[in-house]
Protein backbone atom coordinates (compact mmCIF):
# COMPACT_ATOMS: atom_id res chain seq x y z
CA UNK A 1 0.00 0.00 0.00
CA UNK A 2 0.89 3.61 -0.46
CA UNK A 3 1.16 5.94 2.36
CA UNK A 4 -1.12 9.16 1.48
CA UNK A 5 -1.37 11.08 4.78
CA UNK A 6 -0.91 11.47 8.44
CA UNK A 7 -2.72 13.56 10.64
CA UNK A 8 -1.67 14.89 13.77
CA UNK A 9 -4.78 15.10 15.83
CA UNK A 10 -2.89 17.61 18.41
CA UNK A 11 -2.56 20.07 16.32
CA UNK A 12 -6.42 19.51 14.42
CA UNK A 13 -8.06 19.61 18.15
CA UNK A 14 -9.15 23.22 17.94
CA UNK A 15 -10.71 22.83 14.72
CA UNK A 16 -12.92 20.60 15.77
CA UNK A 17 -15.54 21.98 16.89
CA UNK A 18 -17.81 18.76 17.18
CA UNK A 19 -15.15 17.25 19.46
CA UNK A 20 -15.70 13.73 17.65
CA UNK A 21 -12.12 13.06 16.66
CA UNK A 22 -9.66 11.81 19.37
CA UNK A 23 -7.52 15.12 21.11
CA UNK A 24 -4.04 13.50 20.84
CA UNK A 25 -2.93 10.65 18.50
CA UNK A 26 -1.86 10.34 14.84
CA UNK A 27 -4.07 9.27 12.03
CA UNK A 28 -2.32 7.40 9.13
CA UNK A 29 -3.80 6.89 5.36
CA UNK A 30 -2.96 4.01 2.93
CA UNK A 31 -4.24 2.93 -0.57
CA UNK A 32 -3.88 0.50 -3.11
CA UNK A 33 -0.42 1.35 -5.04
CA UNK A 34 -1.81 0.67 -7.90
CA UNK A 35 -4.85 2.21 -7.30
CA UNK A 36 -7.13 -0.39 -9.05
CA UNK A 37 -10.35 -0.15 -6.41
CA UNK A 38 -12.70 2.35 -6.27
CA UNK A 39 -14.78 1.13 -3.46
CA UNK A 40 -17.83 0.22 -5.42
CA UNK A 41 -17.16 -3.30 -4.58
CA UNK A 42 -17.06 -5.81 -1.41
CA UNK A 43 -14.45 -7.36 -2.37
CA UNK A 44 -12.17 -4.05 -2.51
CA UNK A 45 -12.24 -4.16 1.32
CA UNK A 46 -8.49 -4.46 2.13
CA UNK A 47 -7.04 -2.17 -0.26
CA UNK A 48 -7.03 0.65 1.85
CA UNK A 49 -6.30 1.02 5.92
CA UNK A 50 -6.52 3.82 8.32
CA UNK A 51 -4.42 3.42 11.52
CA UNK A 52 -4.74 5.29 14.82
CA UNK A 53 -1.53 5.33 16.45
CA UNK A 54 -1.83 7.08 20.63
CA UNK A 55 1.55 5.89 21.97
CA UNK A 56 5.13 7.57 22.58
CA UNK A 57 6.24 9.20 19.47
CA UNK A 58 9.72 9.18 19.96
CA UNK A 59 9.29 5.19 19.27
CA UNK A 60 8.06 6.59 15.58
CA UNK A 61 10.77 5.61 12.96
CA UNK A 62 10.89 6.95 9.85
CA UNK A 63 11.67 4.25 7.21
CA UNK A 64 12.16 3.68 3.28
CA UNK A 65 9.88 3.03 0.65
CA UNK A 66 9.36 -0.81 -0.85
CA UNK A 67 12.12 -1.50 -3.38
CA UNK A 68 8.81 -2.56 -5.98
CA UNK A 69 6.99 0.22 -5.03
CA UNK A 70 5.44 1.77 -8.54
CA UNK A 71 5.59 5.34 -9.60
CA UNK A 72 2.52 5.81 -9.37
CA UNK A 73 2.36 4.84 -5.72
CA UNK A 74 5.21 7.12 -4.45
CA UNK A 75 4.21 10.95 -4.13
CA UNK A 76 5.78 13.96 -2.71
CA UNK A 77 5.75 15.22 0.38
CA UNK A 78 3.86 18.19 1.20
CA UNK A 79 2.45 19.89 4.29
CA UNK A 80 -1.25 20.71 4.76
CA UNK A 81 -2.28 24.09 5.93
CA UNK A 82 -4.92 24.24 8.53
CA UNK A 83 -8.35 26.21 8.60
CA UNK A 84 -11.39 26.09 9.46
CA UNK A 85 -14.63 26.75 6.69
CA UNK A 86 -18.49 26.09 6.23
CA UNK A 87 -18.96 22.78 4.71
CA UNK A 88 -22.10 22.00 3.44
CA UNK A 89 -23.86 19.20 1.62
CA UNK A 90 -24.13 18.68 -1.97
CA UNK A 91 -27.57 19.36 -4.28
CA UNK A 92 -27.75 15.35 -4.49
CA UNK A 93 -27.14 14.30 -1.05
CA UNK A 94 -29.61 12.69 1.28
CA UNK A 95 -29.93 15.58 3.10
CA UNK A 96 -31.19 17.78 0.89
CA UNK A 97 -33.44 15.14 -0.52
CA UNK A 98 -35.02 15.33 2.45
CA UNK A 99 -35.95 19.06 2.94
CA UNK A 100 -37.80 18.86 -0.40
CA UNK A 101 -36.65 22.33 -1.63
CA UNK A 102 -38.31 23.90 -4.56
CA UNK A 103 -36.99 24.10 -7.87
CA UNK A 104 -36.09 27.61 -7.18
CA UNK A 105 -35.07 27.47 -3.95
CA UNK A 106 -32.88 24.26 -5.18
CA UNK A 107 -31.29 27.03 -7.90
CA UNK A 108 -30.36 29.07 -5.41
CA UNK A 109 -28.86 26.41 -2.91
CA UNK A 110 -26.91 24.93 -6.35
CA UNK A 111 -25.35 28.74 -6.88
CA UNK A 112 -24.77 29.54 -3.28
CA UNK A 113 -22.56 26.37 -3.12
CA UNK A 114 -20.80 27.03 -6.43
CA UNK A 115 -19.69 30.48 -5.02
CA UNK A 116 -18.43 28.63 -2.26
CA UNK A 117 -16.02 26.39 -4.33
CA UNK A 118 -13.18 28.51 -4.99
CA UNK A 119 -9.97 25.76 -4.09
CA UNK A 120 -8.99 23.97 -7.17
CA UNK A 121 -7.74 21.11 -4.52
CA UNK A 122 -9.92 20.46 -2.03
CA UNK A 123 -8.63 18.25 1.07
CA UNK A 124 -10.90 17.91 3.86
CA UNK A 125 -11.02 17.17 7.40
CA UNK A 126 -14.50 15.64 8.70
CA UNK A 127 -17.34 17.98 6.83
CA UNK A 128 -19.26 17.17 3.97
CA UNK A 129 -17.84 15.70 0.56
CA UNK A 130 -16.98 18.11 -2.39
CA UNK A 131 -18.52 14.95 -4.74
CA UNK A 132 -18.37 14.32 -7.98
CA UNK A 133 -20.39 11.72 -9.24
CA UNK A 134 -22.97 11.99 -7.12
CA UNK A 135 -24.24 10.72 -3.27
CA UNK A 136 -21.77 8.21 -0.94
CA UNK A 137 -23.94 7.51 1.94
CA UNK A 138 -25.99 5.00 0.15
CA UNK A 139 -23.59 3.53 -1.44
CA UNK A 140 -21.24 3.05 1.19
CA UNK A 141 -24.05 1.58 3.31
CA UNK A 142 -24.73 -1.02 0.51
CA UNK A 143 -21.11 -2.02 -0.46
CA UNK A 144 -19.85 -2.42 3.27
CA UNK A 145 -22.62 -4.59 3.92
CA UNK A 146 -21.80 -7.10 1.18
CA UNK A 147 -23.87 -5.46 -2.11
CA UNK A 148 -21.94 -4.54 -5.21
CA UNK A 149 -22.74 -0.74 -6.07
CA UNK A 150 -20.29 -0.58 -9.81
CA UNK A 151 -23.76 -1.28 -11.32
CA UNK A 152 -27.68 -1.06 -10.19
CA UNK A 153 -27.57 -4.53 -8.94
CA UNK A 154 -26.72 -3.77 -5.36
CA UNK A 155 -29.30 -1.13 -5.25
CA UNK A 156 -31.96 -3.34 -6.64
CA UNK A 157 -31.39 -5.92 -4.14
CA UNK A 158 -34.24 -6.89 -1.78
CA UNK A 159 -31.76 -6.20 0.85
CA UNK A 160 -30.88 -2.68 -0.04
CA UNK A 161 -34.41 -1.28 1.33
CA UNK A 162 -33.54 -2.45 5.54
CA UNK A 163 -30.05 -1.77 4.82
CA UNK A 164 -31.15 1.96 3.27
CA UNK A 165 -31.91 3.00 7.04
CA UNK A 166 -28.39 2.99 8.21
CA UNK A 167 -27.47 5.83 5.51
CA UNK A 168 -27.03 8.15 7.84
CA UNK A 169 -24.78 6.43 9.92
CA UNK A 170 -22.14 7.01 8.10
CA UNK A 171 -19.96 10.60 7.63
CA UNK A 172 -16.98 11.95 5.94
CA UNK A 173 -13.67 11.12 8.09
CA UNK A 174 -10.83 12.62 5.21
CA UNK A 175 -10.90 13.94 1.60
CA UNK A 176 -8.01 13.71 -0.81
CA UNK A 177 -8.10 15.51 -4.08
CA UNK A 178 -5.77 14.91 -6.98
CA UNK A 179 -2.64 17.53 -6.45
CA UNK A 180 0.21 17.76 -9.48
CA UNK A 181 2.33 19.50 -5.92
CA UNK A 182 1.95 15.75 -4.29
CA UNK A 183 1.81 14.14 -7.43
CA UNK A 184 -1.62 12.59 -6.48
CA UNK A 185 -3.90 12.01 -9.59
CA UNK A 186 -7.14 9.62 -8.82
CA UNK A 187 -8.29 8.28 -11.65
CA UNK A 188 -9.33 11.06 -13.76
CA UNK A 189 -8.78 14.39 -11.46
CA UNK A 190 -10.79 12.19 -9.02
CA UNK A 191 -10.72 12.47 -5.17
CA UNK A 192 -10.43 9.99 -2.38
CA UNK A 193 -13.40 9.99 0.57
CA UNK A 194 -12.62 7.69 3.29
CA UNK A 195 -15.85 7.00 5.37
CA UNK A 196 -17.15 6.35 8.85
CA UNK A 197 -19.59 5.41 10.99
CA UNK A 198 -20.60 7.72 13.87
CA UNK A 199 -20.50 5.00 16.04
CA UNK A 200 -16.62 3.80 14.98
CA UNK A 201 -15.52 7.12 15.01
CA UNK A 202 -16.97 7.35 18.90
CA UNK A 203 -15.04 4.18 19.42
CA UNK A 204 -12.08 4.73 17.56
CA UNK A 205 -12.64 1.76 14.84
CA UNK A 206 -11.21 3.12 12.41
CA UNK A 207 -10.34 -0.19 11.10
CA UNK A 208 -13.95 -0.23 9.86
CA UNK A 209 -13.20 2.74 7.13
CA UNK A 210 -14.77 2.45 4.01
CA UNK A 211 -12.80 4.11 0.85
CA UNK A 212 -14.88 5.72 -2.19
CA UNK A 213 -12.47 7.07 -5.66
CA UNK A 214 -14.88 9.56 -7.45
CA UNK A 215 -13.43 11.29 -10.71
CA UNK A 216 -15.19 13.17 -13.69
Amino acid sequence: MSFLAQINLEEVASYDTEKVLPSTGILYFFYDSQQETWGFDPKDKGSWRVIYFDGDKSELKRVSLPENMPKEGIFTACRLELKSELSLPACESKYIDEIMLSDKESDAYFDFCDELQQDSVINKLLGHPDQIQGDMQLEVQLVSNGLYCGNSSGYLDPRAKELKKGVREWRLLLQIDSDPNCNMMWGDVGRLYFWIKNDDLLNRRFENVWMILECS
